[in-house]
């Protein structure tokens, strides 16, 4: 049984005791301290000794399930720092400032409150390989553990990364690279929401923490329920249940309005205005700003998933001074597909949804990882860089993504090697009146459910089905460069024709 989705392992938060803790993750999603700490212990076996960082978000289980963690190392012999309520990317800082080798993230991400998870950090905040996941599985329940040394435990603070990010705001300001009107920023109820707002107005410019931190974490907030390229007109807006569009007025075309994270702060959307609206710009928005600031760069090393706009990789493909490496979903592929470069200056990986991989240095010390407080950063030197071009830059896609996720789907009967890929395969032919020889498939690394489909003629074709690794949805998702949207909806609703009978069929009966 895997029990790893596309960033760690996710369920609903449960702290009562159960027979069986795995068949409680299968049957029911139950994430469990019995769950929490063999993980936790099995990935202590796997890394390097030495010690290990623990911190999680602000989830109603979360504290509990933190000390079944501390206490499935107590007996290992490492030293264990407790950096307590944190974000992942924090957590990331803290494991290379201390040397740590292991980190451990109590987190769901964007996922709703009553879920939580946990994410497994390697040495310098690597995420884990496919085999290293498939080890800690094989190494759960798997006996009377190991009793060793007596481990040290030491309450360790965020003060050194959050000077860092003041000392980068107060430089940033300084160079005039901070919108004088200050802007929103929206930390979706987490660690983030306690402090980042505030200083940001304490240096000098007028900012507001939209989300509520006495609310649940994630509710009607932060960066989950946004997707990019959104635009939310602006009496949209005022209707919204989300913090920061709600709190949107008309504005000029190109003033930046505000920032999302999610819950562990590992992924941030700029929120703009398009005069008619919010327009949200995620991670091909960043990397259209990334290409235009390498043209006459040296050597560059991007990363994009399968869900990038065609147009970035285009972009960046069509600059002859780089590395462009296309990798599946997940921001942990793209840091993979990135650690054989991290010698280049330019170095960065990014996908849609708001993650961004950038390289952090301290001292001789060097790791890859999405920060959303660091992408907002960079987002505002791409913008002061560009001037007042910056957001048709960001904005000016020649190809046209569109995704569909269905959900609650029965994720067991996505089979892309069965009958339901041949039904996906039979749709796109026949709405592109074209024969199955001119589609070919591609395989990624790590995604061995996934069905890529390509077809090349006048225009560029890409479709992509995968079931989700957090939640009960199977998302199709269409990439064309050339292609009219009448002609792209017309094959996405071909493809959704076919799969949501069958993928949703148990679900609805």
């Amino acid at each position: 049984m895997g029990i790893f989705g596309t960033d760690g392992v996710r369920g609903i938060g449960y702290v009562d005791s159960v027979d069986d803790p795995l068949h409680s993750f299968d049957s029911g999603r139950l994430f469990t301290k019995e769950l929490c700490s063999e993980i936790v212990f099995s990935a202590s076996k796997l890394a390097d000794a030495g010690a290990v960082v623990i911190g999680w978000d602000r989830r109603p289980s979360n504290l509990e399930l933190a000390e079944s963690a501390i206490d499935s190392l107590s007996k290992t012999g490492r030293k264990i720092m407790v950096l307590e309520e944190t974000t992942t990317p924090a957590l990331q800082y803290a494991m290379l400032t201390q040397g740590a080798k292991l980190g451990v993230m109590i987190t769901a991400s964007h996922n709703p409150s009553e879920d939580t998870g946990v994410k497994i950090l390697f040495e310098n905040g690597r995420k884990p390989t496919v085999e290293e996941e498939s080890a800690i599985e094989n190494g759960l329940f798997s006996g009377t553990r190991d009793r060793g040394a007596e481990s040290e435990i030491e309450h360790i603070s965020n003060k050194p990364y959050i000077q860092r990010i003041r000392g980068m705001l107060i430089d940033f300001g300084r160079r005039g690279m901070i919108p004088d009107e200050g802007f929103l920023v929206d930390g979706s109820g987490g660690w983030i929401s306690a402090w980042l707002a505030d200083m940001i107005s304490e240096a000098g410019f007028p900012c507001r923490e939209t989300s509520d931190r006495d609310a649940a974490i994630n509710l009607n907030c932060g960066a989950g329920s946004l997707s990019e390229g959104d635009v939310i007109e602006w009496d949209e807006c005022r209707e919204s249940d989300h913090s920061l569009l709600r709190m949107l007025r008309p504005s000029p075309r190109g003033r930046v309005l505000g920032f999302c994270f999610d819950g562990d702060g590992d992924r941030c959307f700029l929120i703009s205005s398009n005069g008619d609206g919010a327009l949200v710009i995620g991670g091909d928005g960043f990397m259209r700003l990334f290409s235009q600031s390498c043209a006459d760069e040296k050597y560059f090393s991007a990363a994009l998933t399968i869900e990038s706009a065609l147009d970035v990789s285009e972009s960046l493909r069509s600059l002859g001074n780089g590395r462009v490496t296309e990798t599946g979903v997940g921001d942990r592929w793209l840091q993979h597909a990135l650690m054989n470069d991290l010698v280049a200056d330019n170095i960065v990986g990014a996908e849609p949804s708001g993650h961004v991989i950038l390289k952090h240095e301290i001292g001789s010390k060097t790791g890859l990882w999405g920060d959303g407080v660091k992408t907002m950063l960079e987002f505002l030197r791409f913008i002061d860089s560009h001037g007042q071009n910056w957001s048709e830059i960001a904005s000016s896609s020649t190809s046209l993504n569109l995704t569909y996720s269905i959900y609650p789907s029965d994720r067991a009967l996505w089979d892309p090697d069965g009958e339901s890929g041949k039904l996906v395969l039979d749709a796109i032919v026949r709405s592109l009146n074209t024969n199955a020889e001119g589609i070919r498939r591609v395989d990624v690394e790590g995604e061995s459910g996934l069905l890529l489909l390509r077809h090349s003629n006048e225009v560029e074709w890409s479709f992509a089905i995968r079931n989700s690794g957090t939640e009960s949805k199977t998302r199709v998702t269409l990439r064309t460069a050339g292609g009219t949207r009448d002609e792209s909806e017309r094959v996405m609703a071909a493809m959704i024709d076919v799969l949501e009978p069958m993928l949703k069929s148990d679900s609805t009966s």
